[in-house]
């Protein structure tokens, strides 16, 4: 016997709505996650940025710019390696130039001789 539709029977209405609402809900959260996440891995050069802005310009000969400085202030986070990564300097070079630093316990604020 075929089930026949009641006037008061919202079955068919609210799977309709459903049908239609699931994967309008589903695109929003996708693009809700795709411009969250765009939005977090953009900004790795705009930290490169600002810590670049940060370095320490005194002292620099004539022709030397923010590429080139001769000391740079330690940040929080930082390493010898990272810091030798971001001014194309070997790590040898920075503890030759700064033989009074201990590699392993970089304080923030901290001057280092680059070059």
């Amino acid at each position: 016997m075929a089930a026949s539709s009641a006037p008061g029977d919202t079955t068919r209405r609210i799977s309709w709505f459903n049908r239609v609402l699931a994967p309008i809900a589903l695109v929003a959260v996708l693009l809700a996650v795709f411009v969250i996440v765009s939005q977090n891995t953009g900004d790795s050069d705009k930290a490169a940025d600002d810590a670049k802005a940060k370095i320490d310009s005194e002292g620099k000969k004539d022709g030397e710019g923010a590429e080139n400085p001769r000391t740079y202030a330690v940040e929080e986070g930082d390493t010898l390696s990272g810091i030798a990564a971001k001014f194309d300097v070997s790590v040898k070079r920075l503890e030759r130039l700064n033989p009074d630093i201990d590699p392993q316990a970089l304080a923030a604020g901290q001057e280092l001789t680059i070059r």
